[in-house]
């Protein structure tokens, strides 16, 4: 056997190497820059400020709404 015969040890199997991994490392900074502003999670919507239950809670301290529709409200959130 001469050189290059065996196992990936000759120049063409170091350039399928090289070529295989800069694929896998494309596909994981893919992924990653994909998904960055999902803060950990799959979704790919990200929630900006306060959730509907602090702006119920807010609304029934400012008296924009009454109890029982915080109380509605509380209901259809959870």
């Amino acid at each position: 056997m001469g050189y290059g015969m065996g196992y990936g040890m000759g120049m063409g199997g170091g350039v399928l190497m090289w070529i295989v991994l800069l694929v896998i490392i494309g596909f994981v900074v893919y992924y990653f820059a994909k998904n960055k502003n999902a803060n950990g999670s799959n979704s790919s919507q990200q929630v900006l400020g306060p959730d509907a239950m602090e702006i119920a809670k807010i609304r029934l301290a400012k008296g924009e709404i009454s109890s029982e529709e915080f109380e509605d409200i509380k209901k259809s959130i959870l």
